[in-house]
């Protein structure tokens, strides 16, 4: 048994067996075996070889093939039987106790690397020849389909590299609880997609291919950031009996759903949900939520091969807001970047595409892809109470030229005879300072304002969310980030706008009682996170204001610490003593 430490992305508990999932290439495992695993690994080669062989003798057989198309699988067939390729990865396998996978990587990959480096055509085609050869060897052994999600159950643990938003969605609908990722951070868009699905996710693990093996039997603790290797018969007790208190916590909570998002002097806090797939809106009856306030549509790019036209969006937002009626359904247009269409709509590599076209900027820059979605949000507007914010508007006159497109769209379908709601609210996300600084000008115009904790972070601190070198500087709390959420707050109520948390830091419960101390109303959570933030709201009171009103945002990190950690910690869960 062994246990690996890393980063808990998305907490949880599961067990199952090691998958490596691969997109293009093949993941090879990096383990060494024992002397008496070397018997069964070089039977499974010798195994493997055999069935590829039939595969290819079957597959020269049953089909008629021109004489070049024959020399090429006559070839194929030849390095299948080449007993010299066959002595070295038995060898490695014996000799090195590499594992059979690596063993026949290592063994081609001399081979290839030879070919590759004599400079002529001939050698070159023999090289891909090899590589064919090998990566169908490798896929037999790794036991990969050509959609490597099809082996994937509720028994597996898939591994990934880096895993991305879309890949989660298909991990849930597979019936998987958890999954590692060797690259990710807590903000990344596929970890909130995570925590929004409850699949726990451990990432950050320290040369995990050295010490996972395929098919390894796996606990994922997403909760502690833990990963047990071959648990033994305690350690599988222990999480058997953590799984059974984690399960009578959630019936606890099951208790909260008919109970109001209420301090305990009198405030109502509007809690709604986070969604980011159309499938998730059962989630706002389930949880009787007060709706969503924040629908990321963009994840309806994902996976795709093909922009949704005006029509097939329109029918989402239409059954989303059927779903989500009485309460609002808050649609953001398009989070996009150019880097995320590159293969839908062409558009110049950028250096930096955080600091580059995404967002509104795209969607202005792209004007028809952001007309065909607001003409279909309007369009179903009717079925619903339907709001919409715009992504990533820097200031007042950033967010006018966005409304002028809306209401060019609505004049359209107004002209067409279309029925609609004439009076949707129309809003702006806060994710960039120059928005919080212009809060002011923005509530002026704005019938709302929703603060993107994620994106604001990352932009007043000049840190990568998704670099996992820095994510010590991705401080929530940070003076600085404090002061622009309260000169949000302050401005909006100035002009009487609403004002939301929509983004990660409304769904940390340590973040809960500071958020409802500066005077948010509103807060849009991650499912997940959703019975557990209502507990807390209704265990503030008004000396929770009072803190939070005389305390200095001017001053250092470590005394907004101390506000944080022994102010407020009354107020989550005197189990609770670190962010």
């Amino acid at each position: 048994m062994k246990e690996l430490k890393g980063n808990s992305i998305a907490g949880g508990l599961a067990a199952g067996r090691a998958v490596y999932i691969t997109r293009s290439g093949l993941e090879i495992p990096q383990h060494h075996i024992s002397e008496q695993e070397t018997g069964s690994e070089a039977d499974c080669y010798l195994n493997v070889i055999a069935e590829a062989e039939r595969e290819v003798e079957e597959y020269l057989s049953r089909l008629t093939l021109n004489s070049n198309e024959q020399d090429i699988i006559n070839a194929h067939l030849e390095i299948i039987r080449d007993p010299e390729l066959k002595d070295i990865v038995l060898k490695l396998i014996k000799k090195e106790r590499h594992n059979v996978a690596k063993a026949i990587h290592t063994a081609f990959e001399q081979t290839i690397l030879f070919f590759k480096s004599m400079e002529n055509e001939v050698f070159a085609q023999r090289s891909i020849d090899f590589e064919d050869v090998r990566n169908r060897l490798l896929r037999k052994v790794l036991k990969l389909d050509d959609d490597p999600f099809a082996m994937l159950s509720s028994e597996t643990i898939p591994i990934f590299h880096e895993i991305r938003p879309s890949e989660v969605s298909l991990l849930s609908k597979a019936g998987v609880s958890a999954y590692i990722s060797e690259i990710g951070s807590y903000t990344s868009h596929a970890a909130i997609l995570s925590r929004a699905l409850n699949i726990a996710c451990v990432t950050n693990i320290l040369e995990l291919r050295q010490h996972i093996a395929f098919e390894d039997s796996l606990v994922v603790d997403g909760d502690m950031g833990t990963v047990i290797v071959d648990p033994d018969v305690e350690a599988l007790e222990y999480y058997a009996q953590k799984l059974q208190i984690r399960d009578l916590i959630h019936q606890k909570q099951l208790s909260l759903r008919s109970a109001d998002a209420v301090t305990k002097n009198g405030r109502t806090i509007t809690l709604s949900i986070n969604i980011g797939l159309p499938e998730e809106i059962e989630k706002v009856a389930e949880l009787n939520g007060d709706g969503v306030g924040l629908f990321r549509t963009e994840f309806l790019f994902l996976s795709r091969n093909n922009l949704p036209d005006e029509e097939e969006q329109y029918n989402i937002y239409r059954e989303l807001a059927e779903k989500t009626a009485p309460y609002v359904l808050t649609i953001r247009t398009f989070d996009l970047g150019g880097d995320k269409l590159s293969h839908l709509i062409p558009a110049p590599r950028e250096e930096n595409p955080y600091l580059g076209n995404r967002g509104i900027r795209f969607s202005l820059s792209h004007p028809q892809v952001l007309r065909t979605q607001l003409r279909a949000i309007i369009r179903a507007s009717v079925h619903g109470k339907i709001r919409i914010m715009f992504p990533m508007i820097i200031d007042v006159d950033d967010f006018l030229e966005a409304k002028r497109i809306y209401q060019s769209c609505a004049d359209e379908l107004y002209e067409e005879g279309v029925e609609f709601d004439y009076e949707i609210p129309i809003g702006t996300m806060v994710e960039i300072p120059s928005a919080a600084l212009s809060s002011d000008a923005l509530a002026k115009e704005c019938d709302f304002l929703s603060i993107g904790t994620n994106d604001l972070v990352q932009y007043t601190l000049a840190v990568d969310r998704n670099n996992d070198m820095v994510n010590r500087y991705f401080i929530q709390h940070h003076p600085a980030v404090l002061k622009l959420i309260r000169a949000t707050i302050t401005n909006a109520a100035k002009h009487r706008r609403s004002v939301s948390v929509c983004g990660e830091m409304a769904s940390i419960p340590e973040y809960v009682p500071l958020l409802i101390g500066m005077g948010i109303n509103e807060l849009s959570v991650n499912p997940a996170a959703f019975y557990e933030v209502k507990r807390i709201i209704r265990n503030c009171d008004d000396k929770l204001e009072r803190i939070i009103k005389n305390f200095d945002f001017s001053t250092s990190l470590p005394h907004v610490d101390d506000l944080v950690y022994r102010s407020l910690k009354p107020y989550y869960s005197e189990k609770r003593t670190t962010l």
